[in-house]
């Protein structure tokens, strides 16, 4: 989605404790890949401007390639929207390209793509299995089919509600997040719920109410419980109107808890031991730990300077390091932090315009 659709400003800021061992790590000029482990980064760029890109930073040497295609002749495109892995191929969905670029892991080397001919803005893929996908399509309240093997873009659709965003599968069942564009198509039916398939039946079987402008959806398969994070529309922003997560149990799709929180973007993620569900607020990073059942959100790590720096996309790695998106102004190129909690260690990495979403490999 453009970063007008996606940028929510703060409901509020507070004074928060500094950062210590900071390390800055300028960017390397484009050049293969060396090292063996780290994180691609999707930048959106700009609604507009054609400059999507897509970084690789090397650990632990902290190499970073800023834009893997660079020298190729190719480019992502406009608007860079969600990417995801399966074995060794990275998907990269480019909603105004209506496309899925798709790169090998191991080498950061694009190899080919899946160019969707009904999906008219595609928003967020779900891998379902070794072979298949789903995207949504914002603007055409469906969901497309894809066959990742094959790279092309399959008949079988599904009908959902207006402006589906965040999709998530498990088992039989896949999860999408029918946002009603925020403000736009709030008053439409089925604006604000969970439309659930079957993939069996290749039909909608349920649809849950989840709150105002539901956009990310998650599955904990440890707990086998669903999270649905929801914004609240823009024009209740102004009034401190908060977001929230509600969580449904599985297979039962009955509505457990919510938690309400002044959401500020649009990623979630979980801590290693898939305990601990992460998410941005204005003030930082905050979590909810599934066992504590006073349901309360707890402070994870602070956003030094909420007024001059968003923090747009949050990841875990596989050693517990927190990762993080920062924006900045939403117009300029923007910065990956990798934070040790346990010994308040930052490197930060530069990227390009926006950076929405990180995968590590």
């Amino acid at each position: 989605m453009s970063i007008a659709c996606r940028t929510i400003p703060a409901v509020c800021s507070v004074a928060l404790i500094g950062l210590s061992c900071t390390e800055s790590i300028p960017p390397l000029s484009p050049s293969h890949p060396s090292d063996s482990h780290g994180a691609y980064v999707l930048c959106e760029g700009l609604w507009g401007h054609d400059n999507a890109t897509l970084a690789r930073i090397e650990l632990p040497s902290g190499r970073v390639i800023a834009d893997v295609l660079a020298g190729t002749g190719l480019r992502l495109g406009d608007i860079g929207n969600d990417m995801q892995r399966l074995g060794d191929t990275l998907y990269v969905v480019v909603s105004g390209a209506r496309s899925i670029e798709c790169f090998q892991v191991s080498t950061a080397r694009w190899i080919g793509r899946i160019r969707l001919q009904h999906n008219l803005y595609p928003r967020q893929l779900c891998i379902v299995n070794d072979t298949f996908g789903l995207v949504t399509d914002l603007y055409a309240d469906a969901v497309t089919s894809v066959h990742l093997r094959r790279l092309e873009e399959l008949p079988e659709r599904y009908v959902v509600g207006p402006a589906p965003e965040g999709i998530a599968a498990f088992g039989d069942m896949v999860f999408v997040a029918n946002s009603g564009y925020g403000d736009y198509r709030a008053q439409e039916p089925k604006a604000g719920t969970l439309s659930v398939l079957s993939l069996s039946r290749r039909t909608e079987i349920a649809t849950l109410a989840v709150g105002p402008n539901p956009v990310t959806v998650t599955v904990n398969p440890r707990w086998q419980r669903l999270y649905v994070l929801y914004l609240h529309v823009p024009s209740a922003w102004s009034h401190d109107s908060l977001g929230g997560i509600v969580e449904y149990g599985l297979p039962s799709l009955q509505r457990l808890r919510t938690w309400r929180a002044p959401i500020a973007g649009y990623d979630v993620a979980w801590t290693t031991r898939y305990d601990t569900l992460l998410f941005l607020t204005p003030q930082g990073v905050w979590g909810i730990a599934l066992a504590d059942t006073s349901s309360t959100p707890m402070a994870i790590w602070p956003n030094p300077q909420p007024h001059y720096d968003n923090w747009y996309t949050v990841a875990v790695d596989p050693e517990g390091a927190l990762w993080i998106g920062n924006a900045r102004s939403f117009t300029v190129a923007g910065e990956v932090l990798r934070i040790q909690r346990t010994t308040g260690q930052i490197r930060r990495f530069a990227v390009g315009v926006n950076p929405g979403a990180i995968l590590f490999f």
